[in-house]
Formats: structure tokens, sequence, C-alpha cells
């Protein structure tokens, strides 16, 4: 007989996992730091840029989602606590989901539907659950574009009427 064979049964006690919310610093990089990138690159872009572009295009949402991609190595380095030669992963993803919110803001007013207002909604609803995941870059980038995205669009009212 085995020393396993001698031994009673293990009975493994249900420890309730620990439910916390998020910090201060996880809602700054995930949510604050995104949407405020995006409500000054917009404002900035409707307040010297747009009076210049003959077609009016970009626009200050799109212009902030372009800036995003450019600078997304950055965002990478600064917002994700991923290695940096996964940059090219948020880089994907930011190009995904942006290229997305750049032809949705090419529709007009269709557009203030799936890019402000469903945009609203699924960012809010990820902002809620997916700050307790450790993400991979390509879904941190869909997060932090989502946010630049919700910025722009504040921004760029902000500024176009004011």
């Amino acid at each position: 007989m085995s020393e396993a064979s001698d031994a009673g049964p293990v009975v493994d006690e249900l420890v309730p996992p620990i439910v916390r919310s998020a910090t201060w610093e996880e809602t700054w990089i995930n949510v604050t730091a995104p949407a405020l990138f995006g409500l000054i690159v917009a404002g900035i872009w409707q307040w010297k840029i747009q009076s210049m572009l003959p077609w009016g295009l970009p626009n200050p949402i799109q212009g902030a989602l372009l800036v995003m991609l450019l600078l997304s190595p950055l965002f990478h380095y600064f917002l994700t606590d991923q290695p940096m030669n996964r940059w090219t992963e948020y880089a994907l993803g930011v190009a995904i989901l942006g290229g997305f919110f750049i032809v949705v803001w090419l529709m007009g007013v269709g557009g203030f539907v799936c890019g402000g207002y469903i945009a609203a909604i699924v960012w809010v609803a990820i902002s809620t659950s997916w700050w307790r995941f450790h993400l991979p870059p390509f879904r941190s980038a869909l997060w932090h574009t989502l946010g630049v995205n919700m910025g722009a669009f504040g921004g760029a009212f902000l500024v176009f009427f004011w």
C-alpha cells in the first residue's frame, strides 16, 4: 500500500475570491489617459487644423485616432506593462478598431449612432469589467482606442461649440 492511500480524504476549503475595486492608477491608465488624449488632440484639431483642410477630412475624431496610431509605440510603453517587443500587437489593435471608427465617422450623422452612442455603451461596459484582467496588448489597444474615440468625440464638440 502506498502512502497516498493511507491518508484520509483531502478536502479543500472553498475560499471566496477577494472582490476588489479598480485602483486609481488602473483607472487613470486605462480610462482617463486615453480619453484625455483624445479630448486634447481633437480639441486642438478642431480649433487650429480643421479650418485649414479643404474638404474637412480627416475630422477631429479621425485626426485623434490617426495620431494615436502614429504614437501607438508610446501608448504601449506608457499604458501597458507588456514587454516593448509586443508593441506591434498593440498597434494592430489600434489600427483595426481605429480604422473601423475612421470609416464610421465618414458616415455623417449615422456615425453618431455607431461611433458615439454604441461606442460609449461598449466603452463603459468594458471599463467596468476589463480592469480585473491582465490583458494582452491587442485587447488593451481596443480599450484605449475606444477611450480616445470617446474623448475625441467630446473634445471636438466642446471646442466646436465654444
